[in-house]
């Protein structure tokens, strides 16, 4: 191969001193198809190989790795092997002795042959409070002992990179706008526009080009923060890749080991320390930090007005037994509403509140099991007063967590008067005084055997008034039986005498 030097030679025999090709290749002793070559270009020279030439380490696993990747074509986007989870695959399955990088460069390869269509990117550059990406992701936790699957909510602004992580039971619309209003309260305001892929919960219809068909109450909600919102197009999750970058590292730096934990605001907790703690990180290709930008970009961020209602809204009515039915569980409200049929179920991530009118009747912590009954004693104590023979088998007291001591105070009343009307009215003595109050006023009954509920409020008055003289003690004699004289009627007989008045 001819260097840059004969080249140069070469052309200057050629073009200046008018020598031929022939004269040139007899004096240099070179092949004149050389000297064509070297007299049509002016490149330095470069090796190029006219053979393959084998791999022996890699070459038999060729077809293997091929027949991964062309299955992977079938599998879903975020199921497919990685180059490093080929190698670890040909480690323990082929006994593979070569590296991870001879995998990488032989992936690489069969996939740019195989793209007809460049995978080039174009870099781009946003300005300082204009845009964030949204996304949620799944992850496994270890939550009170069982494997749990949760989604991970993914916020990042463009901009200065900060980001936001939570964790959800779910990813539906409820969670959705939870997790936005506490990313907003995290940056400390609202990024103009919000990207997001075409879920369903906020996209009811995709229409031609970029325009969607919105959820009402996605609407309202991003009405309220004053946001727009950009929907990739279908299948494109690229358009997004910063906050797709961002599910990754959350999983593999964040949640990894598995996380063991009792409930999800311990691991919440611990995520948002985690996302404090990212502000130290570099922003590519920049020698400004995440904290360093986002100091920049919350002075640019929409504010907060105030904070929306982050509920799904659904129609329902009350049954007779006074409960409402939401996804499958049912839930108590006072018994004077049983058989509304015109009430909302606000709907809240930890939280479901039952609204009549605009006035919330009842709220219960939100259960995710399957056909349970959530119910408040206290909504059945009207009724239950009126009806006293049904206390002892009422499925809402039976249910209730009550202190032992309860227990006793109504048999006592049981035996005392043979009706349990006592016991109510202790109960519905919580909706003045906590239940721990109530509970020691109980004990101090029973410790003078005084079995009514009015005995209870007496102690409930010394607890409460303590600057106040503490009254005698209270003694009634229930055992011993009070006689009454039958009335004499003889002076009225006498006014009947002969049917007249006698003076």
């Amino acid at each position: 191969m001819l260097k840059m030097a004969n080249i140069e030679l070469i052309r200057k025999l050629h073009f200046k001193e008018g020598r031929s090709i022939r004269q040139i290749a007899k004096d240099l002793r070179i092949a004149r198809q050389t000297i064509r070559k070297a007299l049509n270009t002016n490149e330095i020279p470069t090796y190029k190989r006219t053979k393959t030439t084998s791999s022996p380490i890699i070459d038999p696993v060729k077809p293997t790795i091929i027949n991964w990747l062309i299955q992977d074509e079938m599998a879903p986007q975020k199921q497919r092997h990685s180059a490093a989870q080929i190698h670890r695959r040909l480690v323990e399955e082929y006994g593979f002795k070569g590296g991870e990088s001879t995998v990488r460069r032989f992936v690489r390869e069969y996939k740019l042959q195989q793209n007809k269509t460049s995978n080039s990117s174009i870099p781009l550059e946003f300005d300082p409070g204009e845009f964030a990406q949204f996304d949620w992701g799944e992850v496994t936790v270890i939550l009170s002992g069982v494997s749990t699957k949760v989604m991970l909510f993914c916020m990042r602004l463009l901009y200065s990179r900060k980001i936001f992580v939570k964790v959800f039971p779910h990813q539906r619309q409820e969670a959705l706008f939870q997790g936005h209003a506490d990313a907003f309260d995290y940056f400390e305001g609202v990024p103009k526009v919000i990207i997001y892929d075409n879920m369903k919960t906020a996209v009811k219809k995709v229409l031609e080009g970029t325009k969607r068909e919105e959820q009402e109450a996605f609407i309202q909600f991003r009405s309220h923060y004053l946001f727009d919102a950009q929907f990739c197009a279908p299948a494109k999750g690229n358009e997004k890749g910063q906050v797709e970058k961002l599910v990754q590292i959350a999983r593999s730096q964040f949640l990894v080991p598995v996380p063991q934990i009792s409930d999800l605001k311990e691991l919440n907790d611990y995520l948002e320390e985690k996302c404090d703690r990212y502000e130290g990180t570099y922003v590519p290709r920049t020698k400004e930090t995440v904290g360093e930008r986002f100091i920049q970009e919350k002075e640019l961020l929409l504010p907060v007005l105030s904070t929306h209602p982050c509920a799904r809204k659904i129609k329902a009515s009350v049954n007779s037994l006074s409960l409402v039915t939401f996804e499958t569980n049912f839930y108590s409200v006072p018994t004077r509403y049983a058989g509304h049929k015109e009430v909302q179920i606000y709907a809240y991530v930890q939280q479901i509140e039952v609204v009549i009118n605009g006035e919330c009747i009842a709220s219960h912590e939100r259960s995710y099991n399957k056909q349970e009954e959530v119910f408040n004693v206290d909504h059945y104590l009207d009724e239950l007063e009126r009806k006293p023979r049904s206390i002892q088998h009422a499925r809402p007291l039976r249910k209730a967590v009550l202190p032992s001591i309860y227990q006793e105070f109504h048999q006592k009343t049981l035996a005392t008067f043979g009706h349990g009307k006592e016991f109510i009215k202790v109960l519905k003595l919580h909706r003045e005084f906590s239940i721990e109050t109530v509970e020691k006023a109980v004990g101090n009954c029973i410790l003078e055997k005084l079995y009514t509920a009015d005995s209870v409020k007496h102690f409930l008055y010394i607890m409460t008034q303590p600057t106040t003289m503490k009254p005698a003690p209270l003694h009634y004699e229930l055992n011993q039986s009070i006689k009454v004289e039958p009335p004499s009627f003889q002076a009225y007989d006498k006014l009947l005498e002969k049917g007249r008045y006698v003076h």
